[in-house]
């Protein structure tokens, strides 16, 4: 009979002395992380063990290296430790049209006459040339096609 592989453990966090694991292939397996915790314990350099089987994670303060306990935990077929892929995240896609960027700065110096009672002709001009960048309103009726 075969025994199955061990399931895959991530390391989510490292620094020295303290290293969260997580195991997703076996995320609410209460029973299989109080072995892996009883396990893990037996392990020379592990001081403590705190494990969370809703999330999968595995808590492991140690002495030394991390690399020795997981070779460990292979042996035992618990569970393979391997780093964490993180996938770059893209930026997202900003398309902004300056018609529009033009629209609101001629709005805001419109308003800014207005608040300075510059109504004729400042503020009704820039208000004129704002909705006609921001396709507000045309001579023609039609919006503005920008060509």
């Amino acid at each position: 009979m075969t025994q199955a592989s061990p399931p895959f453990a991530q390391v989510a966090h490292a620094m020295p002395g303290r290293a969260r694991l997580r195991i997703a292939d076996r995320r609410g397996d209460d029973a299989y992380f109080a072995a892996v915790a009883k396990a893990l314990s037996a392990i020379t350099g592990v001081r403590a063990v705190d494990v969370a089987p809703m999330t999968g994670s595995v808590l492991i303060q140690h002495s030394g290296p991390l690399a020795r306990i997981g070779v460990a935990a292979q042996e035992a077929q618990l569970f393979v430790v391997g780093e964490a892929t993180m996938a770059p995240r893209e930026a997202p896609q900003v398309s902004i049209d300056p018609k529009i960027v033009a629209a609101l700065a001629l709005l805001a110096a419109a308003l800014w006459q207005m608040s300075r009672e510059r109504f004729l002709p400042p503020a009704i001009t820039l208000l004129w040339y704002a909705g006609r960048l921001g396709g507000v309103w045309s001579l023609d009726g039609d919006a503005d096609s920008g060509e």
